[in-house]
């Protein structure tokens, strides 16, 4: 027992003189830094940049800074096979203006369309004399060379497969429902997100989605898959809908935003709480993320007996 109250009165001690050193301070010392994030997206011509500058506050809380960091004016190229490839200088207005009343203002280029597994340097120049660079890879594309192309209604589930072209990339899966309404003008196609898995908790049920993985495939089970197209129509005349496929969405990070993701929330749990959050760059100069990803779909189509089934119009 003396030396559970032994322990206590130190750790007290402790407590007591941290509180009494004025000296004390548990913010590090203030150094100015740029910040530049750029994502290569492979399957677009169109690339957006930002740039902006670390900033301090007279006290603990960041949130009480009103004055908007991102940098305007500054040069910022991308380059591939030699060639460079201006990001020009625009902004545009700020929906919530709760804390930044200015504009965004962002960089961006409609002419840049590098191929997959091309290597891509951005440089950025926010004032004479700093100087911000990173180089990065697109990602190759998949192929699903193993995956369902098609819903008859007997299967147990859909279980996809795509070939690994890449090493330390991550995979985000999406397997949606892509549907019209009948009698609906202008005609427009609708989407309806399939969860991976159903939870339950005190009567209340959560679905379950993919989240990011190393993994080069994805399994969806039939019944999670029927469930979602029945709550399509939600108790509407099921008659009013016509089902055009199911859509599998997969966008493929390349190792720069493997790694931040990893890094930042990789190893976390539900249960976990994070008290210090890691800065992760692969920025030189400065600090920021400039990575690459790959878009790709593959589609399904559903049987009229499927449908039929489920009792739906084919």
């Amino acid at each position: 027992m003396k030396k559970y109250i032994l322990l206590f009165v130190c750790i007290a001690s402790m407590l007591i003189s941290f509180a009494c050193d004025e000296s004390f301070n548990p913010k590090a010392p203030f150094k100015e830094q740029y910040v530049l994030n750029c994502i290569i997206r492979g399957d677009s011509a169109s690339q957006i940049a930002t740039l902006s500058k670390t900033y301090d506050v007279s006290g603990f809380d960041p949130n009480t800074n009103n004055t908007d960091p991102s940098i305007s004016g500054a040069q910022v190229y991308l380059k591939w096979k030699g060639k460079l490839y201006q990001l020009r200088d625009s902004s545009i207005a700020r929906t919530d203006t709760s804390r930044y009343k200015d504009p965004i203002k962002f960089y961006y280029t409609k002419a840049f369309t590098p191929a997959a597994h091309d290597s891509v340097e951005i440089i950025a120049i926010p004032t004479p004399g700093v100087l911000l660079t990173s180089k990065s890879k697109v990602p190759y594309n998949a192929y699903f060379g193993n995956s369902p192309w098609f819903i008859k209604g007997d299967e147990i589930a859909l279980d996809f497969r795509w070939t690994a072209y890449d090493f330390n990339v991550y995979y985000l899966p999406r397997l949606k429902i892509i549907y019209q309404k009948r009698n609906e003008i202008p005609v427009v196609n609708h989407s309806f997100e399939v969860p991976l898995d159903y939870t339950s908790a005190n009567g209340i049920e959560t679905s379950v989605y993919p989240g990011f993985s190393p993994a080069a495939g994805i399994e969806f089970v039939r019944t999670n898959i029927d469930k979602a197209m029945l709550q399509v129509s939600n108790g509407d005349d099921k008659s009013n809908y016509k089902f055009l496929y199911i859509d599998l969405e997969l966008l493929i990070f390349d190792q720069f935003l493997a790694g931040y993701i990893s890094t930042t929330n990789g190893f976390l749990d539900n249960l976990s709480i994070r008290l210090d959050e890691p800065n992760y760059t692969n920025i030189s100069g400065g600090l920021g993320i400039f990575g690459a990803y790959q878009y790709n779909d593959f589609q399904i189509t559903l049987s009229n007996d499927y449908l039929s089934n489920l009792g739906y119009t084919p």
